[in-house]
C-alpha cells in the first residue's frame, strides 16, 4: 500500500509561493497611486495634510478589498510553469483592481445616484465613506469567491470572474433598493441617500454590514453550483441565480436574528433617528455573522 505524504510539497513550490507573495504586495502597494488617480486628488495631501478621515477610511477599505481579491488570485493550483503563474496572478490581480475602480464608479453613479459619493468623501462625510467601504468589501468578497470557484488556473476563468463582478454589483444595487424602500416606508417617504448625505453613520454602518453579509452568503453559491468550463455560461447563470436566492435568505435570517438579539430595543428609533452607532454596528454584525454561517455551512 502506497503511503500518503504528510506534507504537501514539491520542488518548485517555494519559488512559486515567493513570486505570488511579491506580486500580491506589488499590486497592493500600487493601489495608493491608482486610488489617488481615480479620485483625482493627491492621496498624500488628503491623508497627511488635510487629515481627511473619511478619505483614509475608504483608502484603507480599498487596500483590504484588494488584498481579499488577491487571496483569490493566488489561490488554487499553481501554474504549469513559473512564467505562466506570473501571468495568471498578474492577470487576475489587474482585473481585480479594474473591478475595484469600476465598483466605485457604479456605486457613485448607479447605486446612489442622488448624491455625489466621491465629492462627499472628499468633504469628510464619514457616513458615505462607511457605505463606500461596505461596497468595496462586498465586491471584493464576491470576486474572490468566483476566483476560488474557478480555481484560478485558466484564462477562461476570467469570464466567470467578470460575471461574478456583474453579479456583485447587481446584488449591491438590490440591497440598496431594499434598504431604501424600508427606510422610506419607516419614515413616510424620506430618502436613504439623503440620510447618508446628512451624516447618519449608524445607518451607514447597518447598510454596509448588510452588503458584506450578503456578499458572504453569495460565496455559498459555489457549494450549490460546481464550476464547469465546458458549460461556462450555464454555470455562471446558475451561480448568479443561486446568489440572489441566498441574498434573500440572508436578509430573512438576519431579520429573525435581530428580533432575538435586539429584543425590546426600537432599532428604528435608535439607528434612524438617534443615530446610535452602537446599535447600528450590532445590526451590521448580525448580517455579517449570518453571512459567515451560511457560507460555512454551504460552501
Amino acid at each position: 500500500m502506497q503511503s500518503q505524504s504528510l506534507i504537501n510539497w514539491y520542488p518548485d513550490l517555494l519559488e512559486i509561493l515567493a513570486v505570488d507573495l511579491v506580486l500580491a504586495i506589488i499590486l497592493i502597494a500600487a493601489y495608493r497611486k491608482i486610488f489617488g488617480l481615480i479620485s483625482n486628488v493627491s492621496s498624500t495631501e488628503e491623508l497627511s495634510e488635510r487629515d481627511n478621515v473619511a478619505y483614509g477610511l475608504v483608502f484603507a477599505g480599498g487596500v483590504l478589498a484588494l488584498a481579499i481579491v488577491m487571496t483569490g488570485a493566488v489561490s488554487g493550483e499553481a501554474g504549469k510553469s513559473l512564467f505562466r503563474e506570473i501571468i495568471l496572478v498578474l492577470s487576475y490581480g489587474l482585473v481585480g483592481i479594474v473591478m475595484m475602480i469600476l465598483s466605485r464608479k457604479v456605486f457613485d453613479i448607479v447605486t446612489l445616484p442622488e448624491i455625489r459619493v466621491q465629492d462627499l468623501i472628499l468633504k469628510g462625510n464619514m457616513a458615505v465613506a462607511i457605505a463606500d467601504v461596505g461596497n468595496l468589501l462586498a465586491t471584493a468578497i464576491i470576486i474572490r469567491a468566483v476566483m476560488v470557484w474557478v480555481q484560478g488556473t485558466a484564462f477562461t476563468g476570467l469570464i466567470a470572474v467578470i460575471t461574478g463582478f456583474i453579479v456583485s454589483q447587481a446584488v449591491i444595487v438590490l440591497v440598496t433598493k431594499y434598504r431604501s424602500k424600508v427606510y422610506a416606508h419607516r419614515h413616510q417617504g424620506l430618502r436613504l441617500q439623503a440620510a447618508l448625505e446628512g451624516g447618519n453613520k449608524a445607518l451607514a454602518m447597518r447598510y454596509a454590514g448588510h452588503k458584506v453579509g450578503v456578499a458572504l452568503a453569495v460565496t455559498a453559491a459555489s457549494g450549490f453550483i460546481p464550476y464547469n468550463s465546458e458549460k461556462l455560461l450555464l454555470a455562471c447563470l446558475l451561480w448568479g441565480v443561486a446568489s440572489i436566492i441566498l441574498s434573500i435568505v440572508l436578509s430573512l435570517l438576519a431579520i429573525f436574528a435581530r428580533q432575538i438579539i435586539l429584543a425590546k430595543i426600537n432599532v428604528v428609533e435608535e439607528v434612524d433617528e438617534q443615530q446610535n452607532l452602537g446599535i447600528g454596528f450590532v445590526e451590521a454584525m448580525i448580517y455579517v455573522s449570518v453571512g459567515l454561517i451560511l457560507s460555512s455551512l454551504i460552501a
